[in-house]
């Protein structure tokens, strides 16, 4: 389960930016460094480079600065209950050079839009997992990185899980990545240990799920949310995937 304290997009100091938080954060911070930036790390000063992403443990110290006229980032203080390191393998504390080979700053944006606009913190949760995987993937999953149209794959798994209610359609999405069907649906397999439509579903659930328990929208209007026209449906695929219809659902989140 993931919570968001504050964040920020393409947030914009001058020269005379400095950090210092000796005790560090009680949560986790991560950082997309968009400018030439000094930062200490376990003692030792450190240049970033732009795009450069890091995520601080909980209570590390933290200092940095700018180097030059300005200084550019993306930034999440967030929390969860899941351990990073075991699930996706995330290195704390650590710099990572991202370089061009994967679009940070349009994750941030999509997360952004959950946290401020729609408060679904299960989708920025997934999102912010995404992001942690792909980036500490680099490199260190050569076999992931090695399947076919896999950057095109990340995306179109990020805009599934960012807009489940949209209507998404296997011929067109193939039709996207310039592949047929069948192929699609092997290399998202090979991938992501699931299906395309499969994965549709499990983020539809997820938004789901987030209504239930934190909005007053009837099941019909919850069912219509998440995309399905038929009521009926939407409760049958929810108790495949859940175990519980969504009125016990809801039930139990009140509970909690």
């Amino acid at each position: 389960m993931f919570s968001i304290n504050r964040m920020g997009c393409s947030c914009r100091h001058d020269g005379s930016f400095v950090l210092d938080r000796p005790r560090g954060y009680d949560g986790y911070l991560m950082l997309f460094v968009k400018t030439r930036a000094d930062f200490v790390i376990g003692g030792r000063l450190i240049r970033f480079e732009p795009n450069t992403f890091i995520i601080y443990n909980r209570n590390t110290p933290q200092y940095y600065k700018a180097c030059e006229d300005e200084y550019v980032n993306d930034w999440i203080q967030f929390d969860c209950s899941e351990n990073l390191a075991a699930s996706v393998g995330v290195r704390y504390d650590e710099p990572v050079y991202i370089g061009e080979s994967i679009d940070v700053s349009q994750y941030f944006k999509l997360i952004a839009d959950c946290y401020f606009r729609t408060g679904n913190m299960r989708t920025a949760g997934y999102l912010i997992k995404a992001l942690t995987a792909e980036v500490f993937a680099e490199g260190h999953n050569p076999e992931d990185c090695s399947i076919a149209h896999y950057r095109e794959l990340l995306d179109l798994r990020r805009r599934i899980y960012s807009a489940p209610s949209k209507e998404w359609c296997i011929g067109v999405m193939a039709s996207e990545l310039n592949i047929s069907e069948p192929y699609l649906h092997l290399l998202y397999k090979k991938a992501f240990g699931t299906t395309c439509n499969q994965d549709v579903i499990n983020s539809r659930i997820e938004q789901a799920q987030h209504y239930l328990s934190y909005s007053e929208k009837t099941i019909e209007e919850v069912a219509y949310a998440c995309g399905y026209s038929n009521t009926v449906h939407f409760s049958r695929q929810f108790k495949q995937l859940t175990g519980l219809t969504p009125s016990q659902w809801r039930k139990s989140a009140a509970m909690v």
